[in-house]
């Protein structure tokens, strides 16, 4: 068990997964995990299960050698601006809001040299089945990034990438679970309101179909276009769907859609 501390600066359900795997894996004791959040009720629900609480946000930042700013990205200006005092070059400080940029972090705080840690989260954490994208950049030590991809990989998995490129990667972590939900509620409501399936039927039915592919696409040597030509038997009915799905501009649609999601994190970021 690992002797580090670890602050959280806002308590949000993104925050209280990382703390739940954390608990989970025993990476770091509870007493060396504190919270701050505004909510006295999400600070007695973290006291419960044996964590240090603080309501204000440099007492956390005072005690913690990780710190982990979990807050919204249109909070981070006044997060940082009440933290910059309490800052120093020896913490590590983990931002999982889009589009905050490590040397913006750095920058704000007046500390040029202070290791910062972007990391893209998504909400499966929830669920310990997280798609987590770490960004790496070459001011933070290589135990440090091992050490916070350590927190994350407690629920779920891990890639690490380079800080740059952390908008880039939102459309096939932090976003794509909402764009899978709205994939699946098409259908579903297609196949109920059109043909009178049951909607659960089909949702469930879809969703097992989801988890068995998945699967697949993740054997060892499997190759995508070999598994939807697989499926596609000359002149059956799931290639005339895909023909109908292009006709209709499916292609260009998803295109549109990342471009859309990349752009703003862009517009919410901070360089």
């Amino acid at each position: 068990m690992n002797t580090e501390t670890i602050g959280f600066i806002g308590a949000g359900n993104m925050a209280e997964a990382i703390i739940k795997g954390i608990d989970g894996s025993g990476l770091v004791p509870a007493a060396n995990i504190g919270v701050c959040d505004i909510s006295s009720q999400r600070l007695e629900h973290f006291a419960a299960l044996g964590h240090q609480t603080f309501s204000d946000a440099g007492d956390c930042a005072k005690f913690a050698q990780y710190l982990f700013l979990s807050v919204k990205p249109q909070q981070i200006d006044d997060v940082l601006d009440a933290l910059s005092s309490q800052i120093h070059d020896d913490m590590v400080v983990v931002s999982i809001a889009a589009g905050i940029t490590a040397p913006y972090i750095r920058q704000r705080l007046g500390r040029p040299q202070l290791q910062v840690v972007p990391v893209m989260p998504n909400t499966p954490l929830l669920i310990g089945e997280g798609a987590v994208a770490v960004g790496r950049g070459p001011q933070t030590a290589p135990q440090a990034l091992q050490f916070v991809g350590d927190i994350f990989a407690a629920s779920g998995k891990v890639w690490y990438i380079d800080e740059d490129k952390l908008n880039e990667i939102i459309p096939a972590n932090g976003s794509s679970p909402a764009f899978i939900y709205f994939y699946t509620k098409l259908f579903c409501d297609c196949l109920h309101q059109q043909y009178g399936i049951d909607r659960e039927m089909a949702k469930e039915m879809f969703c097992q179909t989801l988890i068995g592919s998945a699967k697949m696409m993740l054997a060892p040597g499997a190759d995508i276009d070999d598994l939807i030509a697989k499926v596609c038997s000359k002149g059956g009915t799931t290639i005339a769907g895909i023909d109908g799905f292009v006709e209709k501009g499916m292609p260009q649609a998803v295109e549109h859609g990342i471009k859309a999601c990349v752009d703003r994190a862009y517009e919410l970021g901070k360089k």
